[in-house]
């Protein structure tokens, strides 16, 4: 708790005191990934990106403006987010999908500029929870053509993680709410699988990323809003 109170100050130093506290849903889609690669032995996988949706709320603080151009804002939310790969065989071995259902808890700090556009970039940190994993039946060993293969395992790998959230889009004030367009891009630095001992062949990098978008609407509940 103390960490947030920390950051909130950081962020408004010299552009005053919060004017605006907004509160908001998003919902929206992306494609993602994983990246499972061996940091000493070579793995033979093609995988290919997998189409999923995300959504979630989150309380956003913008303090008055400043004199400068590019003024400041934290925003702290909860979503829920798909994250999964498909992997491909160069034989006629069907194509495996997984995918991992996460609630993420993101805190990120954001600048923005203009008028009544207001132009943001936002970056932070998130944690993950794991809350529940949707996998095809693992593909016949003897008709991969000699492809490796790892997935998630319940009984072996983590359901805890974070990473890192990069974004930028435009909100905008309106009589009937605040109204937002995102794009994001979020990489997670903790790895899904369990690599356990370096000189087993199990995977011990194993990230996920995912690019994608996001539409907003936003409420204010205390303060005024910027002119």
């Amino acid at each position: 708790m103390r960490i947030v109170w920390l950051i909130c100050l950081v962020l408004t130093v010299n552009v005053g005191v919060a004017q605006t506290t907004y509160v908001g849903v998003k919902a929206g889609g992306h494609v993602s990934n994983a990246f499972i690669e061996h940091t000493i032995f070579n793995l033979n996988l093609n995988s290919t990106f997998l189409p999923g949706i995300n959504g979630g709320a989150f309380v956003r603080y913008v303090p008055k403006p400043g004199k400068t151009v590019l003024n400041s804002g934290i925003q702290l939310g909860v979503n829920y987010v798909q994250k999964g790969w498909k992997q491909t065989f160069l034989t006629n071995e069907p194509s495996y999908t997984a995918r991992m259902n996460y609630l993420e808890i993101p805190l990120e700090g954001f600048g923005y500029f203009g008028g009544q556009n207001k132009y943001f970039i936002s970056a932070g940190f998130y944690m993950e929870v794991l809350m529940s994993v949707d996998k095809d039946a693992e593909p016949d060993e003897t008709n991969t053509g000699g492809a490796d293969f790892y997935t998630y395992d319940e009984s072996r790998d983590r359901d805890l993680g974070y990473g890192a959230r990069l974004g930028g889009g435009v909100f905008r004030d309106l009589a009937i709410g605040t109204f937002q367009v995102e794009g994001f891009f979020s990489y997670s630095f903790s790895n899904f699988i369990n690599p356990g001992d370096l000189t087993t062949e199990t995977p011990d990098l194993s990230n996920h990323w995912m690019v994608g978008f996001t539409v907003g609407y936003m409420i204010a509940i205390g303060g005024n809003k910027d002119e």
